[in-house]
């Protein structure tokens, strides 16, 4: 893996492909995807919501549970990303 590339999605900067080695030791980012894995590498994927790491099923739980919440709980549920989830 010492060549290969990492794709990460966070709150700060959205998409990002880093090489494995600068990757590596990048923590102070919080990491957030609705649509997918947040972390995706070569042999593994991680999803994760505002800096939660979940299984790709509790993820879709998830997701989909925002998606049949009606637009005024979302306005007012305390995570920020369901307040923004389109």
């Amino acid at each position: 893996m010492a060549n290969g590339y990492v794709v990460i999605y966070t709150k700060e900067n959205g998409k990002q492909e880093l090489a494995w080695t600068n990757w590596i030791g990048v923590s102070s980012l919080t990491y957030h995807r609705e649509d997918g894995p947040a972390i995706a590498t070569t042999r593994s994927r991680a999803w994760y919501l505002d800096n939660q790491l979940l299984t790709e099923k509790e993820h879709a739980q998830l997701i989909q549970e925002v998606r049949n919440m009606p637009e005024v709980l979302r306005l007012v549920d305390p995570r920020w990303w369901v307040r923004e989830f389109k």
